[in-house]
């Protein structure tokens, strides 16, 4: 493989990235004290306890213990590689990543080189085949060469033999199977896609990822995927977001159901766009949309199927927070999609229909009530009992008083009916010894790092007896793993350190100590790590006991330690028995 990228053009591209300004690019951050704070991104509260560090460009969530950097931050919330995350810091920052460095072996560009090639010529055929079917079949559909180009547009042919031979000179064998468009058996390799009408899928980057196939006969079942791989995860993505993302036109998304609604949409100028990839609308996609936009409009058909797919990313949208964010919901004259609609009445009747788009509260409230008599006092109960359903799901607090309101009004009753449930009496949740001990081993790991990163100077020449025992640790435990890493980090001065939860969680404290008080503290944290990880600490304490090496205060927490401890060994009684004797 090719050179790595220099690590200190790594740690330029960290420093030199503003981590608040990064982040208040997803999240909406306030200020408190020194810090910003907001809820995690990564797990759901509704008390803010994710914290931003400007001074020191890291990130830590109290919750659920997520940190790290601007690096880290990108790989889990947009889902990039290490790679890749450093690619948009170097964009952020006017940086050209060093012409020596090259991706490393997990990098996929290689598949996203044979998906381009194969969606340019699949989009060739029709040059080639003006007058044959699949090329009827798309003017009939309204498609125009500008539209096809715009998107790849393409046909997969029965025989792909050359296709096959001019991939096999410029890519090995392997990458194009793990490409996904040719297959193998026993006779060789084989087209993925065939006979069909071909919708090249990019991700939010441009890189093409995968196809989605169409027949145009019945001979074939109608719809037809890339199979989901490392690269290619079809309830991440979203068709047309690569081009709906860059539209200044409009200040919100447009999801439909099909690609060629997308299409049709871009035709008529409205590039905005997206469809999921023949999955429902999931999690995933309503974060991506939200990320850069706050306005996203649903359209589906009006009939029974269109109604629940609509009723399914309602659903996943109010379980998303959404105060500051807008979500609407259209439906077309039946049997009726954006396409068909637009070929017939034309962009501006279909804007008009965005502009009556229904609200979250209206649609919820249509929708339940569909087939109900407002009169009848049964159909009212089987209402507030489906309505409690999706109000439990909500996570907006706003949204939950005004969708209250909307139905106290609408059905003529106190809102405590639309909410009310057996209070259920609060049983404090039992903690068992084991997490309270992992909690206490957490502590310790944090002031360790601390003591590391802030006193390196008052703890450099008494550290040598636990450098040696954590060198030699075993890494069966994660958590003393993770410690090893983090403090070979500091001790060498590396900015890698940041990329390590427990060391951002460490930073987050705010500790003044004297240098006698910092050596104390470190005696005191590295004794108790070692009496829960070191098989042979109370040798090697029995041993400083004998020869009177230890200080009052270590001698009096050890006696703490082990008196405080339900269960000790005999090693760890004899050793209480040297303490007691020891002056």
């Amino acid at each position: 493989m090719s050179n790595s990228i220099p690590r200190d053009f790594i740690d330029r591209l960290v420093d030199e990235t503003d981590i608040v300004n990064l982040l208040g690019q997803y999240l909406s951050l306030t200020k408190k004290g020194n810090n910003y704070v907001c809820c995690c991104p990564f797990h759901e509260e509704k008390t803010p306890s994710f914290t931003i560090s400007p001074q020191k460009s890291i990130y830590h969530c109290f919750g659920c213990g997520k940190g790290g950097n601007v690096i880290t931050f990108l790989q889990d919330y947009e889902g990039l590689t290490f790679i890749e995350s450093l690619e948009k810091l170097a964009e952020i920052n006017n940086l050209q990543l060093p012409k020596g460095s090259q991706k490393e072996a997990f990098d996929n560009s290689e598949v996203y080189e044979i998906n381009k090639y194969v969606a340019q010529h699949y989009f060739e055929y029709f040059s080639r085949n003006k007058d044959s079917k699949p090329s009827k079949y798309l003017i009939s559909r309204g498609i125009d060469g500008k539209t096809a180009k715009k998107y790849f547009i393409g046909y997969a042919e029965m025989n792909q033999n050359n296709l096959l031979k001019e991939l096999l000179k410029k890519f090995n064998e392997k990458s194009i199977l793990d490409s996904g468009v040719f297959l193998k058996n026993d006779k060789g390799l084989y087209p993925f896609f065939r006979n069909r009408i071909i919708f090249p899928i990019q991700n939010a980057k441009g890189k093409f990822i995968g196809f989605g196939g169409r027949s145009i006969d019945e001979s074939m079942p109608k719809y037809l995927n890339s199979k989901d791989s490392k690269f290619f995860r079809k309830n991440k993505e979203l068709y047309g977001l690569n081009h709906a993302r860059g539209s200044k036109s409009y200040e919100y998304f447009l999801v439909v159901e099909g690609y060629m609604d997308v299409n049709i949409l871009s035709k008529n100028g409205i590039d905005i766009g997206v469809a999921s990839l023949g999955t429902a609308f999931s999690n995933s996609h309503i974060q991506s949309l939200f990320r850069l936009k706050k306005k996203v409009i649903f359209c589906f058909d009006s009939d029974e199927a269109g109604l629940k797919a609509a009723w399914r990313a309602l659903q996943i949208t109010v379980s998303y927070s959404i105060d500051d964010k807008i979500a609407r919901f259209m439906f077309l004259p039946e049997g009726e999609d954006p396409d068909s609609f637009i070929n017939k009445e034309g962009p501006k009747e279909f804007l008009k229909r965005i502009d009556r788009a229904m609200d979250i509260e209206t649609f919820i409230f249509n929708f339940l009530k569909r087939g109900k008599d407002l009169e009848s006092s049964e159909d009212i109960r089987l209402i507030i009992f489906e309505f409690k359903k999706v109000f439990s799901l909500i996570k907006s607090e706003a949204l939950k008083d005004t969708l209250l309101n909307k139905f106290s009004k609408s059905l003529d009753i106190n809102k405590n009916s639309l909410i009310s449930e057996p209070i259920a009496k609060k049983v404090p949740p039992k903690v068992s010894n084991d997490k309270l001990e992992q909690k206490l081993h957490q502590r310790h790991f944090l002031l360790i790092l601390y003591l590391y990163e802030n006193y390196a100077d008052s703890i450099k020449e008494i550290d040598k007896d636990f450098q040696e025992f954590f060198l030699s640790a075993s890494e069966t435990s994660e958590e003393i793993k993770e410690l090893k890493q983090a403090i070979m980090a500091i001790r060498s001065d590396s900015s890698e350190r940041t990329n390590y939860a427990l060391y951002a969680e460490a930073m987050m404290l705010e500790i003044k100590l004297s240098k006698e008080e910092a050596i104390s503290e470190y005696f005191r944290v590295t004794d108790e790590i070692r009496l829960i990880f070191d098989d042979k600490f109370i040798e090697y304490l029995k041993k400083l006991a004998k020869n009177h090496n230890l200080t009052a205060f270590r001698k009096e927490n050890l006696q703490k330690l082990l008196n405080l401890r339900d269960n000790t060994s005999d090693q760890e009684n004899e050793l209480i028995q040297f303490l007691n004797t020891y002056n």
